[in-house]
């Protein structure tokens, strides 16, 4: 059993205690990999004979410290997730970001905390200049405190694209995580509650991942570093299972190996806590085509039968898609005495709408689940070129965007698509944004007049969005009633598609 690194210490404690000693990757590099996967099964990986088929915890509540909420039928939620975005953006506060592209410090991971009802994220990055910092902690300050969707901080009346609209100024970093023990690179991440593991590497000794706790403070410290097999240390994945441990995986060679822990308590933050290195994972155990080099791995939970999922966020699409393209994937997890992946569904995911890319999945990508059950998927660019200075950022929410929409008109939306067959770009139109753009003018919203061909809508009863054919709420209009519940229409059933110029909600 792999004892925890005490924080004080400088050089990893690595004791062994019950387990057959585990046959890691030997080097850095390609080489190490291609030793490694000639290594037959049985000497490659350590086995618990008291391990048994376990899956993830459906027993926690949002707003808990150390644990993230599962979802009803996680392959659905996934195919739900809308492939065109909405913008977000932060600015650096009182930091210098020291991110740039093309260039080796940019940022990695991001996850976002039901920390003050799900207003902040942390986000990891490299940084290899003197006095750098590995990550961030950012306040979403404007955004709603009810840990659903953030919707965009990017609309203005004035500026026709998000794109080039700067964030807010309260949207800002406010706190860092400095460089430790010269490990410069942060990697991809995953947070449990507020409990992030942050993978580093590029460091003196093997890759590892650091535990911090948002619970107490905004600026910790590690509490726990959990030591690799290798100099690499490119992901690190967490969740809670539902015997009330924990899951730990280490990605190392751009995720061709993953090292699979267990935590030995509850209890992270325990003085008595271990983790047991169980298990190591190959690419070559998939089929070709089904794995490639993620940028980050997040797992989670399906509430119907605690199954674990992991989706995984890079660019190119391995056998489904161009390499320039963001894609996210899906697997199935099983870790049932030695861990096993299956492919399970793909999505073309698009970082522009009408203008600039605002997101690149080979930089920072995480999931999170708020207490709507829906899965968000959040993606920044590498650096922070965004409008004044801040740091682009996309949200992929859920093509039924609010849950709240039947009954509360703060929570109703019109979401309009390009395409008949709702796809391809659009834009949402949120009954609490209705002020933030100019919706007498399409030509004023990403210039998207006379180009809806579709639409969703959810709207309590006794409202309506009225659609018009021309600018200035003028000439002929189609209404979409609410009626509480979610809808949709191909307008070209209406003879109404590429035709709405304006839009407006109204009341009965």
């Amino acid at each position: 059993m792999f004892q925890l690194q005490d924080t004080h210490s400088h050089a990893p404690v690595l004791a062994l205690t019950g387990l057959v000693a585990l046959v890691g990757l030997t080097a850095c590099g390609s080489e190490g990999t291609e030793a490694a996967s000639t290594t037959s099964e049985a000497t490659a990986t350590a086995r618990s004979s008291a391990l048994v088929t376990l899956g993830g915890d459906t027993s926690c509540a949002w707003g808990s410290l150390d644990c993230n909420l599962c979802i009803p039928d996680v392959p659905a939620r996934f195919a739900e997730l809308r492939d065109h975005g909405e913008v977000l953006g932060f600015n650096p506060g009182p930091f210098n970001f020291n991110v740039a592209y093309p260039g080796s410090n940019h940022w990695e991971g991001i996850q976002r905390l039901p920390l003050d009802y799900g207003r902040y994220f942390v986000l990891s990055k490299r940084d290899g200049n003197p006095g750098g910092n590995v990550g961030h902690l950012v306040h979403m300050a404007t955004r709603n405190g009810e840990g659903l969707r953030f919707r965009s901080n990017r609309l203005a009346t004035t500026i026709a694209q998000p794109e080039d609209t700067a964030p807010p100024g309260d949207d800002r970093a406010v706190t860092a995580l400095p460089v430790l023990e010269g490990y410069t690179h942060g990697g991809g991440m995953q947070a449990v509650g507020n409990i992030v593991a942050l993978p580093m590497e590029e460091g003196p000794w093997a890759g590892r991942i650091a535990l911090y706790d948002y619970n107490s403070t905004l600026s910790p410290s590690p509490f726990a570093f959990i030591y690799g097999n290798t100099a690499n240390a490119g992901t690190a994945s967490l969740t809670k299972l539902s015997n009330g441990r924990y899951l730990l995986l280490l990605g190392q060679y751009d995720a061709k190996s993953l090292e699979v822990f267990f935590s030995t308590e509850s209890n992270l933050r325990s003085g008595t806590n271990q983790w047991s290195r169980t298990d190591q994972w190959y690419d070559w155990e998939l089929a070709s085509g089904e794995w490639g080099p993620f940028q980050n791995l997040n797992l989670v939970t399906d509430c119907n039968d605690s199954q674990l999922y992991m989706v995984g966020t890079r660019l190119g699409g391995l056998r489904w898609g161009a390499v320039s393209d963001d894609y996210a994937h899906l697997y199935r997890v099983n870790v049932d005495g030695h861990m096993r992946l299956e492919h399970v569904a793909s999505k073309h995911l698009y970082c522009s709408n009408d203008g600039s890319r605002q997101c690149n999945l080979d930089a920072a990508g995480g999931i999170f689940v708020g207490p709507d059950r829906n899965l968000v998927l959040y993606a920044t660019e590498h650096a922070d070129d965004g409008p004044a200075g801040s740091v682009k950022l996309v949200e992929f929410r859920n093509i039924w965007a609010d849950a709240g929409c039947g009954s509360d008109l703060q929570h109703a939306y019109v979401d309009f698509y390009d395409d008949s067959d709702f796809s391809d770009r659009g834009f949402i139109f949120d009954y609490a944004d209705r002020s933030l753009k100019n919706w007498a003018s399409f030509h004023s919203i990403d210039a998207f007049n006379d180009k809806a061909s579709a639409v969703r809508w959810c709207i309590p009863p006794g409202h309506r969005v009225r659609l018009y054919n021309d600018s200035n709420y003028g000439g002929s209009y189609k209404d979409l009633i609410g009626s509480g519940t979610i809808r949709e229409v191909n307008l070209n059933s209406w003879s109404f598609g590429d035709k709405v110029s304006s839009a407006r909600w109204l009341a009965f």
